[in-house]
């Protein structure tokens, strides 16, 4: 069966209480804000929103604030979106696994690297909001004769 329409794009979006301690994780792998909206009413200019991008790649953050602000003006959906931080999974595939550990050495390792049953080397991490983040190094297993 077709897909009713032509998929583009999925990009996760993180609930957190603060975006600035995720900013500098991303960073250390040349994932950096494109887009930031700060928050109207922080008075210490905290953002609400941020996009994260870097080739292949995008991932956004909004605070638990910014979303009761946007609820507010969006009663009938109130239900539908939790109001408190929310942690996920994510699971990125890069090209060179070593360069991953090197730049994010000193962050909290949470799965030590390990090779799957399908070729997959993994490894991951947490960001400082509490995501888990799931690199893995894909090979491709030669053909057999």
């Amino acid at each position: 069966m077709a897909p009713v329409t032509a998929f583009r794009k999925a990009t996760p979006v993180l609930v957190v209480d603060r975006i600035e301690p995720v900013i500098p994780f991303w960073e250390k792998l040349g994932v950096i804000p494109t887009t930031e909206v700060p928050d109207g009413t922080a008075i210490d200019a905290r953002l609400a929103f941020v996009i994260l991008a870097a080739e292949g790649i995008e991932i956004m953050y909004q605070t638990v604030a910014s979303i009761k602000d946007d609820l507010i003006r969006s009663a009938s959906v109130k239900e539908a979106f939790p109001t408190d931080p929310q942690r996920t999974t994510l699971f990125i595939e890069v090209s060179e696994l070593t360069e991953v550990e090197r730049k994010l050495r000193g962050e909290r390792l949470v799965m030590p690297r390990r090779t799957t049953f399908y070729g997959s080397i993994e490894l991951g991490y947490t960001d400082p909001a509490g995501n888990i983040i799931v690199f893995a190094e894909h090979h491709v297993a030669p053909a057999s004769a």
